[in-house]
């Protein structure tokens, strides 16, 4: 496997099955950055001979680069006899969100293992999302796909509208609020990261409608939660410091966030969640390709505190709307 990038988190969730959570605890996922080395992941990927955490890292390495031409290899590992595999390559296409891992993934909602299947909805939910946004976005401003052609996920995903949420099985609404960026990293967009992480993380959680703001609390929805007496708490994000550490011929960027759940009426404080990840790469020779590398862990590691901070949201919800 190529040398690549290390992540680490304070807890990780119980996501999917056992032995995929035991290769995240042991291994580092692989997030590559050039051409070759999406081959090579392309190649232990597709060696079942291999030890099946090796696959799995190269599952996660192909959907870390966001890159469409990974899709094919991806589609073929859900049929891997390994379920941790089959997992990670599922993970990776929703990563990836192009529409093209569709049929495949639909095919995969029948797989034998519950948590692959769990893995496979997840993904497909996370792919219909990036369409409608890319659509909306197209039509509003025409020539702005291309770099959609490459399999990049848009930043934010829309929110569905309030006719369109499944109100029965709702029991909490939550609406996004500030997320604001204040550590001395100069980093351009880890706010807007920083929504889209939580969002996406917000959005897989079970009984939870998810508003961008409150212009998306419509009279619809404002009636359906008076009607079902749903409590209404609001998130606001912070990403409270981001601290760069040179060692040898690494380089690594350590991220800590704090997210805080308010009442979503009278603002009062109900809890606090707290994330923290680091993220490792062997530093770049030139100048302006470290500048480039410090601000691309940034944001990685800003995406692994959120699943950090995000791992006892069900728990940390349920304890704010009781209190």
């Amino acid at each position: 496997m190529p040398r690549g990038f290390t992540f680490r988190v304070r807890r990780v969730p119980a996501v999917i099955a056992v032995a995929l959570a035991v290769v995240v605890g042991l291994a580092a996922s692989v997030a590559p950055t050039h051409a070759q080395d999406r081959a090579a992941l392309t190649r232990h990927l597709s060696n079942r001979r291999s030890d099946f955490r090796l696959r799995v890292q190269a599952a996660f390495g192909l959907g870390n680069l966001r890159d469409a031409r990974a899709v094919p290899a991806l589609s073929g590992a859900l049929h891997d006899p390994n379920p941790a595999v089959r997992a990670a390559a599922a993970t990776a296409l929703g990563r990836i969100a192009s529409p093209r891992a569709l049929p495949a993934l639909r095919t995969a909602r029948r797989d034998s293992s519950a948590a692959v299947r769990m893995q496979v909805g997840r993904s497909i939910s996370s792919i219909e999302e990036a369409r409608a946004a890319a659509a909306a976005a197209e039509s509003s401003t025409p020539g702005s796909s291309r770099s959609r052609r490459y399999g990049a996920a848009p930043t934010i995903s829309i929110m569905p509208r309030a006719d369109r949420i499944q109100w029965p099985r709702v029991r909490y609404v939550v609406t996004l609020g500030d997320m604001e960026n204040r550590s001395n990293f100069e980093g351009n967009g880890l706010e807007t990261t920083l929504r889209a992480e939580v969002t996406r993380a917000l959005r897989v959680l079970r009984g939870v409608a998810v508003m961008q703001s409150e212009i998306h609390l419509d009279d619809r929805a404002r009636r359906e939660m008076r009607r079902r007496r749903l409590p209404s708490l609001r998130l606001d994000g912070s990403i409270a410091e981001v601290q760069r550490n040179r060692r040898g011929r690494d380089v690594s960027v350590r991220c800590e966030i704090s997210l805080m759940l308010l009442d979503g009426r009278r603002r009062s404080l109900r809890g606090e969640l707290r994330g923290a990840a680091t993220g490792t790469e062997p530093r770049r020779r030139d100048r302006a390709q470290r500048a480039e590398q410090e601000k691309r862990l940034a944001e990685r590691a800003l995406q692994g505190a959120v699943r950090s901070a995000m791992s006892n949201a069900s728990q940390a919800l349920e304890r704010a709307a009781n209190h």
